[in-house]
């Protein structure tokens, strides 16, 4: 619970109070100093709204109706906004980046897990080292930042801590360095945790870029074990003994064997992650205007590739498993019998699933020619994402005009800000 949200959501400051004091009295007991507490907030928002000229400008849009971090089109537009601020060119919606020979990436935990901290810090390692190896790089370590409210018990710290080192030490790489604070200091209560982990490898034999997607490449997938996404499925819809088999490397394992004997007959390679295949499909054409293709899905194929645990999940929950994490690679190849005999010998099943094609104006279809267009989130995979369903209030003109009103005005902070920068400093960095 944000106590400084509170203070400002609720203008009349009786009411506030009210309501401050019932939340500190839930979390905090009657022995904690509630109504000096309660003072002291309403009286550092009221003397910080003087600082108004630094805050933000509201433009009636919330991260839930903008479709921020629901893996489809709602995400895309926030981050090519980003993109828009940093100044850098929309090439590709890679989720690694590469400096000279230095490769690097962040994930955040799973928002679902924070009750399950080793869960949480299992697949967040997990994940972004999985964005550079899929990229071709070999790890060498990962940063960990950690926040825990204020009621956030110690254990979930030291889980996390335990999750995260369980995938750096069966890679034998280091855990770099770390950050460990609370959300909010003194003003979120309760016990959720949030946070992420980065990775930082170096390029290797070859980087397996999206942008080296092309026309009459085959698509070998590797078996999907699932992660973080189905293992907040499987909780949260009563399946637990599923989230064992999400407990796998197999993933990474599948990018080191390819980066280490098969480089030259890979073209590329992405994870099956953020919105599912659907959503790749997407994120592969992004910033490709005279490049783009189509990829050509049998999707009998596609889920005979998922865990069988899994996909029995998914089937009897009806959750449609080409716009989900299902944590498989997705490999481009001219050889693929090659490529999915050398997965095979190293223990990972693989199969070809489908060919990239000429682009129809579709980002993705299957055999029958059906498309299969990317949704505006991923398929809903807990109770509370079925009653919200796959929709915004706003159509994605009315999301994309009022993003770009905040780029805008985060724009204007940011020239001024380089103008004073530049006026105070005699030197060029």
């Amino acid at each position: 619970m944000d106590l400084e949200g509170i203070a400002r959501k609720i203008h009349d400051k009786k009411a506030a109070e009210a309501k401050l004091e019932e939340e500190l009295s839930f979390y905090k007991g009657k022995e904690f100093p509630i109504k000096e507490i309660s003072s002291a907030v309403l009286a550092e928002v009221e003397l910080s709204l003087k600082a108004s000229k630094y805050s933000y400008d509201e433009i009636g849009l919330r991260a839930g109706e903008a479709g921020l971090g629901s893996r489809g089109v709602g995400d895309h537009i926030i981050h090519e906004a980003l993109f828009k601020i940093s100044g850098r060119p929309l090439d590709s919606l890679d989720d690694a980046g590469i400096a000279e020979d230095v490769v690097v990436s962040v994930d955040g935990i799973h928002s679902r897990l924070s009750y399950f901290p080793f869960l949480a810090g299992f697949h967040a390692t997990r994940a972004t080292l999985r964005d550079i190896m899929v990229k071709g790089a070999r790890p060498l370590g990962v940063l960990v930042d950690i926040h825990l409210s204020d009621d956030s018990d110690i254990s979930m710290l030291t889980d996390f801590e335990a999750g995260v080192s369980s995938v750096t030490e069966y890679l034998g790489i280091k855990i770099l360095a770390g950050s460990t604070l609370r959300i909010g200091g003194d003003l979120v209560i309760g016990e959720r945790i949030s946070g992420g982990v980065a990775s930082v490898g170096k390029v290797g034999k070859k980087s397996f870029l999206r942008s080296n997607v092309k026309e009459g490449n085959s698509l070998v997938l590797t078996e999907g074990n699932g992660g973080g996404t189905i293992a907040t499925t499987a909780i949260f819809y009563g399946f637990p003994e599923v989230v064992e088999s999400t407990l796998s490397l197999k993933d990474l394992e599948s990018c080191r064997v390819v980066s280490n004997y098969v480089p030259d007959k890979v073209d590329s390679m992405t994870d099956v992650t953020n919105g599912g295949i659907r959503s790749i499909s997407s994120e592969i054409n992004a910033g490709r205007e005279s490049s783009k293709v189509t990829l050509q899905v049998n999707k009998k194929l596609f889920s005979s590739m998922i865990n069988p645990a899994v996909r029995e999940m998914l089937d009897k929950l009806s959750i449609d498993p080409l716009g989900l994490s299902i944590d498989s690679i997705l490999i481009f190849t001219d050889y693929p019998d090659d490529v999915i005999a050398t997965l095979k010998s190293y223990g990972i099943n693989a199969s070809m699933i489908g060919e990239v094609k000429k682009f129809n104006g579709h980002n993705i279809i299957s055999d029958e020619m059906e498309p299969l267009a990317e949704n505006f989130r991923e398929s809903p995979y807990t109770p509370v994402k079925k009653v919200i369903g796959n929709w915004s209030p706003y159509s994605l003109d009315e999301i994309k005009s009022r993003v770009d009103k905040a780029i805008l005005e985060s724009l204007k902070k940011k020239e001024e800000t380089l103008k004073n920068l530049k006026r105070g400093n005699a030197y060029t960095i």
